[in-house]
């Protein structure tokens, strides 16, 4: 090999490539590695220890292959490729004398140990979560699916970066269109860098600018597994810690995990408290703004007087009060996410408590909204994915302020807004809003009873190959 000039040797110092020369049988042997990223006990004792110790004359390439103690190698024949192996942290062996090479996977990073999880917390489940090392999250997902029909396909994304993109799946179950589909947007994606799942998430979106997400987030390995058995995709970068699961709809966000695992009642009666608690969530406060400024009749006439008392010294109208009021709570939920974890909660409870009793005290608004606006906030955190409760976030100003301006007419056309929205979004081919349009109710049975003896079948608005599960 003739790359061994001067201009070589000046560009890689600059990337940092260590070279080491040996000299085995009277033959010269090269190794290309990066410090940083490179295993040096297994380069030294796997790679350089069995050359040192073989005196072989005329040393080969193949030779190479038979004598080092490493388990994942391959040859290549093309120069430039050298460079792009070494900084993904591979060792390469070369006897300039041979056209081809020895690449030897020496990566080593360093990485936090598998640890429970932070977003999807469970009871009965599993407690191992994704960490930000890409085979160790590949070992989770493979310990517990031993399907030979089980496919990851690899993709490098980012010129930059060439990050490895894994979308992974079960052959004989996933439908064949779904999977063409994910790969082709992830194939199409040209950017410097991708560095996080969120990354490949705003690529692959069918309207990046719809509120609602079109994808669901993973971290639980046992989640994952769970998605792909019903014959969806999960998408895994390397170098994060969440999965993308596509497709998902809208009803699946108040799915969790512990549904599965507990009794058939506890998982519908938790789903509805759910359900219940995104429209509080979402309606609680602009219908607040509503029978406050336009339909205070519909209460009963004891209750406008004592509503009409505990607003007397509010020096603002409804919509300026509950807007400020959210405004307050949003900023405190903003905080306490930001601030480190060991004050983050404190300055949460203390501020809510002390802001909202001196508000009252102080005329500023009235006790009902108070407890109205922590009901909501609440209400937010009974999500089973966090990502929709940002969306719930945003509707709700835009309820409160079309309410504020029409009242229950304004509300009502807010509500028909959202639904016509939801209907008319789909998630990779399948009706966002699925199985209730199309009503399937045999999906839509699985779904809220979460019971494994009755759920003999896969959801139908998957379309899967196999859509036998007992």
């Amino acid at each position: 090999m003739n790359i061994f000039d001067t201009s070589w040797k000046k560009k890689s110092k600059e990337l940092g490539i260590i070279t080491r020369y040996l000299d085995v049988g009277g033959t010269e042997i090269i190794i290309l590695y990066i410090q940083q990223i490179t295993d040096r006990n297994m380069l030294s004792l796997n790679i350089i220890k069995p050359l040192l110790l073989c005196q072989k004359k005329a040393i080969t390439t193949d030779k190479i292959i038979n004598t080092i103690y490493i388990d994942d190698l391959y040859t290549d024949t093309k120069e430039k490729e050298i460079i792009n192996y070494v900084l993904k942290g591979n060792s390469v062996i070369i006897i300039p004398t041979e056209e081809k090479y020895i690449v030897a996977n020496t990566l080593k990073i360093e990485k936090r140990q598998v640890q429970e999880p932070n977003i999807e917390n469970t009871i009965k489940g599993a407690r191992d979560a994704f960490n930000e090392n890409y085979n160790d999250n590949l070992s989770l997902i493979r310990y517990r699916l031993k399907d030979p029909k089980l496919r990851i396909d690899e993709l490098i994304v980012g010129k930059r970066t060439q990050t490895t993109v894994a979308v992974i799946y079960i052959k004989d179950i996933a439908n064949s269109h779904l999977v063409g589909t994910i790969k082709d947007k992830i194939s199409k994606i040209d950017i410097d860098g991708i560095l996080e799942s969120s990354y490949i998430q705003k690529f692959i979106l069918n309207n990046s600018y719809n509120f609602f997400p079109q994808s669901g987030i993973v971290e639980r390995s046992d989640t994952a597994c769970a998605n792909i058995l019903d014959g969806k995709v999960i998408i895994l970068v390397e170098g994060g810690n969440l999965a993308l699961v596509v497709p998902k709809t809208f009803i699946e966000f108040f799915d969790t995990g512990d549904d599965h695992f507990d009794n058939t009642f506890i998982s519908i009666f938790s789903k509805f408290i759910r359900i219940l608690c995104i429209m509080i969530s979402l309606f609680l406060t602009s219908l607040y703004v509503a029978v406050v400024s336009f339909h205070s009749d519909i209460l009963p006439p004891q209750y406008i007087i004592s509503l009409a008392t505990s607003r007397a010294t509010v020096p603002f109208n409804a919509f300026l009060e509950a807007f400020l009021m959210e405004t307050v709570a949003e900023i405190l939920r903003e905080a306490s996410v930001r601030l480190p974890k060991q004050i983050g909660p404190a300055i949460g409870i203390v501020g809510t408590i002390v802001i909202g009793q001196a508000s009252v005290s102080a005329g500023l608004v009235s006790p009902l909204l108070v407890i109205i606006v922590s009901l909501s906030i609440m209400s937010s955190f009974a999500t089973a994915d966090y990502s929709i409760t940002n969306t719930i976030r945003i509707l709700k100003f835009l309820m409160i302020i079309v309410t504020s301006v029409f009242g229950l007419f304004g509300f009502t056309m807010g509500v028909i807004l959202i639904t016509v929205n939801l209907c008319s979004m789909d998630s990779f081919g399948v009706s966002y809003v699925a199985p209730l349009s199309p009503l399937n109710f045999r999906a839509l049975k699985h779904l809220f009873l979460s019971d494994i003896h009755l759920s003999k079948k896969r959801p139908e608005y998957l379309k899967t190959k196999d859509d036998t599960r007992q």
